[in-house]
């Protein structure tokens, strides 16, 4: 692994070093060093997957559809996550597979980035794997995070974990940002792929160490919720108790097919069609991330004032223009702007959006529910950037057709805002929750998951 990728994770890790010697658990510690090892593994490995497909040469709808088609497997195959866990044997063992898998997924990538040569089956199959692996063991995670972390500890430990992974994250980003842009320079650009890669196989297996390091409850481990009985569920599920729930979760899938019929081309727009280098590229997703990242806390204190619904409402109005006005101009300075504003609201909805689908479901139907959410979250994703790639198919890769892209996505999300208007939204009594960064993209749009342990009631 490289140690200039590995050192800023360590020592960030042990910047927080102390937490677990108050409250006398080495499992709060290790779950700290898993955090900054995986956001490590995000910074440098499944962030660039679209740069790398257009750098191997697979062409701009391609990198499009590896940043969307994948997550639809990871979506399918964690339904059957319950069924798996008893047949492996509990969450440890299960949570420890799926991060050695996700591991090893980075390895076949940075063969084929020294050999400079790849199919487009072979890097969905291999997105594929990465993505099943991660989402496969979300519930898992959450539901064993909660067994391991002492409720008293919970609001604390989770925020400076948070806030370690997002800076691991962020640092690991510039740091292979920088090696991308000297490769690049240089003519190298594939060996410094492959080296980004191994060096995200290296932080994802150290994670998984810190994984199977952590001691097993004293308690026996609960089952996760079946997810195997539909019918019924959605009988549940469609209860007076869970419909909020269930119209925050149309929103959610409508919203989520127009944010993605642009969100995985920009990508390749920016590289393909405006051939600006990866120094830029990184700069502008870095600038995304930091507004996303610094906008959460005061989102946090107005849903703590005003409640999460008007914090989703926010977002949700701030994401209409965003695709948008990208067709205005093509100057840095813009650009950087939009995603300064693509920053906050997302910060905005993302937390808007899950205070209130929290609040709205029943404490014991949550996993149930967030493994719903997951598969119509990333079925969602697979609708629209396929409708996107059939368009950009169909007109041809070029400028006037990521116009079209953008133009109507952001209709399509000013429609949507429809369905949240017919929503009842009721004033929570959950101020903030924090959520795991899975993955960074262009625009703030990041793959993120809520860490149901660390709601916090007002």
């Amino acid at each position: 692994m490289d140690r200039s990728l590995a050192a800023p994770a360590l020592a960030a890790s042990e910047r927080f070093a102390d937490l677990p010697s108050r409250a006398n658990d080495p499992n709060l510690s290790r779950s700290m060093g898993d955090a900054a090892c995986f956001g490590g593994m995000v910074g440098c490995g499944e962030t660039y997957f679209s740069a790398f497909a257009l750098a191997v040469g697979l062409g701009e709808t391609a990198a499009g559809l590896v940043a969307s088609i994948p997550l639809l497997v990871g979506g399918v195959l964690q339904l059957g996550s319950p069924y798996a866990i008893k047949r492996i044997g509990g969450y440890r063992r299960w949570i420890v597979l799926g991060a050695s898998l996700q591991a090893l997924a980075f390895l076949p990538l940075a063969l084929a980035a020294w050999n400079e040569t790849l199919t487009l089956p072979m890097m969905l199959i291999i997105a594929s794997v990465y993505w099943a692996a991660g989402l496969s063991t979300g519930p898992a995670w959450n539901t064993w995070m909660e067994q391991i972390v002492p409720s008293q500890h919970r609001a604390r430990f989770f925020s400076k974990r948070s806030r370690l992974q997002q800076t691991c994250t962020f640092v690991s980003l510039m740091i292979a940002g920088l090696i991308l842009h000297w490769t690049s320079k240089n003519g190298i650009a594939l060996i410094g792929f492959a080296g980004l890669f191994c060096a995200a196989a290296g932080f994802r297996l150290v994670s998984a160490g810190f994984l199977h390091r952590t001691r097993e409850p004293k308690t026996k481990n609960q089952p996760i919720e079946s997810t195997t009985k539909p019918v019924a569920d959605l009988g549940q599920i469609a209860s007076t108790d869970t419909r909020p729930a269930m119209r925050l979760l149309a929103y959610l899938v409508a919203m989520q097919v127009f944010i993605q019929l642009s969100g995985p081309y920009f990508v390749p727009y920016m590289l393909g069609q405006l051939e600006f280098g990866y120094g830029v590229y990184v700069s502008l997703v870095a600038i995304a991330f930091l507004s996303k990242v610094i906008s959460l806390n005061f989102w946090g204190r107005i849903a703590e004032r005003s409640g999460a619904s008007k914090v989703l409402w926010f977002g949700g109005i701030g994401l209409v223009p965003l695709a948008s006005l990208w067709i205005l101009s093509t100057n840095l300075y813009w650009l950087a702007l939009i995603q300064i504003l693509s920053g906050i609201a997302w910060a905005a909805y993302e937390l808007g959006f899950f205070l209130m689908f929290f609040e709205t479901m029943p404490a014991n139907q949550r996993t149930r529910l967030l493994t719903y959410y997951n598969f119509a979250n990333t079925l969602a994703v697979c609708t629209g950037a396929l409708t996107g790639a059939a368009i950009l198919a169909t007109l041809g890769c070029e400028s006037r057709t990521y116009y079209y892209l953008f133009g109507i996505s952001s209709t399509g999300r000013m429609l949507c805002l429809g369905l949240l208007a017919g929503v009842v939204l009721p004033k929570g009594s959950l101020k903030t929750i924090r959520m795991r960064i899975l993955s960074v993209r262009l625009g703030a749009g990041s793959v993120t998951a809520p860490i149901t342990a660390s709601a916090e009631e007002n």
